[in-house]
């Protein structure tokens, strides 16, 4: 066997490991999921949620960071404005960075607020400097408000919604936050956005529910959070280092001994990106964020005087996103070593690791049905339809997630570019995709030739795997390409 397909075979296989320990870490999501149940109906049930005229009601804070959101801009700062809580004890500051029209709405909404009885302002600054973590942090400079809670501009919370959040952290003053769930506004929209609200329900309802409950390190998700002022003061405030300033404090907080709440049973709706381009700028920005935290985090975290079990789980919350990076890595190994005689589907190599590669491939779609049928037993249907769909999604976005991990691994700078929201639609923002559709067609071709290549070389039973590449890649590159066309007709 030549030395160079020896390297190849041995970098497939090392994916493949990876990939498989991930895997199995899904079941081990879900036995802490399970395990959680009795603690977290035991002590949600302790707390009896406040009236809107307790006096033990205290003063509290929310914060709406905006950039060039015409289309839920009011939308957000009404639904905040709704909230059941007494006006002298909730101040509401706008944080608005934008430079179009939002600005003019922004002011005109704030205006009949005020008029209105509000304790609501329009904080703006001179520059964008920090993105998102620079503007929490300048509002926090002109408020001492003990409680912080924060909503992203898609976001529209109920209105008892600090009723049932502040009484958990007044109850145990352990707790630096406590986080909700998110929900979806327009999880129906198409089946694009209907596989997204499985993927991102695994989240919410197992994954969170799972480290919350058997104290593990969890994450505040950005948005629909309360903090408490002092324990976002003790972690160091907010730092506009990584792209994702709300897994590095919410760590960095956890590190200084301060616990997460977390609350399945109280949902905040929200957007879901509806368009690819949209999705993919999340996407990235959320992987190589997590990278970036990971490198300045991981460290502490081993450092620290903490369990092993919490270190070793916290490795692979920070890390996940290089799933990404090693299916890459599969789908461009798979044609050389298909050419070869050195490939990881001959019959020894497959009787070694395709009985663990298949379990764990299983297991993401074990954790996403159990999410589903905690919110509701019968959305196991929904689950069915909606899961090829979504594997679609995770094979052909790996490309983009591998180069965000890759940029964060090496120190690549990049701003922070906020997900497009469609809202009321009066403004067509987008994401232009540029150069992607073509990779990801590229790929996609590429793809389709590998499969070919196994099943000319004997390996039929290895082309599935690579024709859901192909057609993962092709799903991106042909939407994408798609919705430019569409956006240079309304431009």
């Amino acid at each position: 066997m030549p030395f160079a397909f020896t390297l190849l075979l041995a970098l497939y296989l090392l994916c493949s490991a990876i990939l498989v320990l991930y895997g199995f870490h899904h079941y081990f999501m879900l036995i802490l999921f399970f395990r959680a149940q009795k603690k977290m109906k035991v002590q949600n049930a302790a707390i009896v949620p406040l009236t809107i005229d307790d006096t033990e009601l205290p003063v509290v804070l929310t914060q709406i960071p905006l950039y060039n959101e015409l289309n839920v801009a009011e939308r957000v700062i009404r639904a905040v404005a709704a909230m059941e809580y007494p006006s002298d004890k909730h101040i509401i500051q706008v944080l608005d960075d934008s430079n179009d029209d939002t600005c003019t709405l922004v002011d005109k909404v704030v205006s009949e607020l005020l008029a209105q009885g509000y304790q609501i302002s329009a904080v703006r600054r001179t520059d964008r400097s920090g993105y998102k973590a620079g503007a929490l942090d300048y509002g926090l400079q002109i408020c001492d408000a003990p409680y912080v809670t924060i909503f992203d501009s898609d976001f529209v919370p109920p209105r008892d919604y600090l009723l049932r959040t502040i009484p958990h952290l007044l109850a145990n003053k352990q707790y630096g936050l406590v986080q909700a769930r998110w929900g979806f506004l327009n999880e129906n929209a198409s089946l694009f956005t209907k596989a997204q609200s499985v993927g991102i329900d695994g989240h919410f309802v197992v994954e969170q529910v799972a480290r919350s409950y058997n104290d593990y390190f969890l994450n505040f998700n950005g948005t629909a959070g309360v903090w408490r002022r002092s324990a976002i003061d003790d972690a160091g405030g907010w730092n506009a280092d990584t792209l994702t300033e709300d897994l590095d404090l919410s760590y960095r907080a956890q590190l200084r001994n301060w616990k997460i709440h977390y609350l399945p049973d109280l949902v905040v709706p929200a957007e879901i990106p509806s368009s690819y381009a949209a999705f993919r700028s999340q996407q990235f920005r959320w992987a190589k964020g997590s990278i970036q935290t990971a490198i300045k985090i991981l460290p502490k975290v081993w450092e620290a005087e903490i369990p092993l079990r919490q270190k070793i789980e916290s490795s692979f919350h920070l890390t996940h996103y290089c799933l990404h990076l090693c299916m890459l890595l599969q789908a461009v190994l798979g044609l050389p070593l298909a050419l070869s005689d050195a490939n990881p589907f001959s019959d020894f190599v497959l009787s070694w690791y395709i009985v663990p590669l298949s379990l764990a491939m299983v297991g993401p779609s074990l954790l996403y049905l159990t999410a589903e049928m905690w919110i509701n037993p019968k959305r196991w249907w929904l689950f069915i339809t909606r899961l090829p769909m979504l594997l679609l999604i995770g094979f052909g976005i790996c490309f983009s997630n591998a180069r965000a991990c890759l940029e964060g691994f090496i120190g690549v700078q990049s701003p922070f570019v906020r997900t497009a929201k469609l809202g009321d639609g009066k403004v067509a923002y987008s994401h232009r995709s540029r150069y992607m559709p073509m990779i990801e067609l590229t790929l996609a071709v590429y793809a389709t030739a590998t499969a070919i290549s196994y099943s000319l070389n004997g390996l039929p039973g290895a082309a599935p795997f690579f024709i859901l590449y192909a057609a993962g890649f092709f799903l991106f590159s042909a939407k994408s390409m798609l919705e430019d066309k569409q956006s240079s007709k309304k431009n």
